[in-house]
């Protein structure tokens, strides 16, 4: 059982073997000397900060009309247009002034071993028949690969799609332009509302709440689980402080071994709201961030213990469903105990990328 979202964490569980990163990125992103600027109906031109609401209001229409189980923020489009951060943006408006449709580029500056640019948009759903969404992946393609030579990085680069199974056509567009299937991520849900089983560990073995005293611990029993993933995927305390602060404290756990005079940690779980999409969803929800065990407590109740103690604080602050993000190259297959514990999997989301 492993972390369920490494890139949260500056970590890259995604990077596949690609072109020689010795080469200098300048070179291998190949950035082509004319962007093709989307055209077609609508009036096109480069989007700003100053076009945050005007962008939150079309991703609320697509994400309504997509039934995606989450809703983007004007807090979020306007941090993407953050000076530090290398980006792009560009869009179509109608004759009435809406925008339409918008593709936006961002080179991610965490401490990713992969440099990654991240490519999103969306396109109003009475305006999906007009080419919009062939041009859009096309510019960001290109202004993409400006962007990476631009970005002073070096390593491993990517360019990234995430794809909701749910947009019709998305997928078929992507493998079209050069996209491969490289991460599958379902998110699953788990009714509150119905018995959570109580999970007895063995002697010694005991779940307790969260305190900065377990922290580094915790890091280093996330590092050593996912020591199949490689060195390069190790956590650095900045890093995992940094997620931590974001966590809700009443709703992590750690399970403590105390079968020698030393305690250890024997896995955690770390859990957060967001509370913006609850009004959209229709419910509120708790949602775990981060599980782990180490290898020598799996097989003995850790995991499941950990989760109905984190359902069980989920229920009592009033939440009415635990929710879960699950990769599906997880080498532990840790789906299967959600869906033994309740979780039903809602909605699916694929990782495209093109490796430079």
């Amino acid at each position: 059982m492993n972390f369920l979202d490494l890139s949260r964490l500056g970590v890259d569980p995604t990077a596949t073997p690609g072109p020689d990163p010795g080469i200098p990125l300048a070179v291998r992103a190949a950035p082509p000397r004319h962007i093709r600027l989307p055209s077609g109906p609508g009036r096109w031109r480069a989007l700003n900060e100053h076009d945050s609401a005007a962008i939150t209001a079309l991703q609320r229409i697509a994400e309504d009309h997509d039934r995606i189980p989450y809703r983007t923020t004007e807090a979020e489009i306007v941090d993407l247009f953050d000076p530090s951060v290398p980006h792009a943006a560009y869009g179509a408006f109608d004759d009435d002034g809406h925008l339409i449709a918008y593709g936006f580029v961002r080179v991610q500056t965490t401490e990713l071993s992969t440099v990654r640019a991240t490519c999103s948009g969306a396109v109003h759903p009475q305006w999906r028949d007009k080419s919009f969404g062939t041009a859009i992946v096309t510019w960001q393609g290109d202004i993409a690969r400006h962007l990476l030579a631009r970005s002073g990085r070096e390593g491993p680069a990517q360019i990234v799609h995430f794809a909701d199974e749910t947009v019709d056509g998305m997928v078929d567009l992507l493998a079209r332009s050069g996209y491969t299937a490289r991460r599958w991520y379902t998110q699953m849900r788990r009714d509150l509302s119905e018995q959570i089983p109580l999970v007895r560990l063995g002697p010694y073995l005991a779940i307790e709440p969260w305190s900065q005293g377990w922290s580094d611990q915790a890091r280093r029993a996330h590092n050593q689980a996912f020591s199949d993933y490689g060195e390069s995927l190790a956590v650095t305390p900045e890093q995992w402080e940094r997620h931590v602060a974001s966590m809700v404290p009443e709703w992590c756990f750690v399970a403590i071994d105390r079968s020698t005079d030393r305690a250890r940690v024997a896995g955690y779980i770390l859990a957060s709201k967001w509370e913006e999409d609850w009004p959209a969803l229709g419910w509120r929800e708790g949602y775990i961030e981060a599980l782990g065990v180490l290898a020598e407590w799996r097989g003995r109740g850790v995991g499941r213990s950990l989760l109905t103690r984190v359902m069980m604080a989920f229920r009592d602050a009033g939440m009415d469903y635990a929710g879960i993000d699950v990769d599906h190259d997880e080498p532990t297959g840790a789906q299967h105990l959600y869906a033994e514990l309740g979780f039903e999997p809602t909605h699916r989301t694929i990782m495209y990328a093109v490796d430079l």
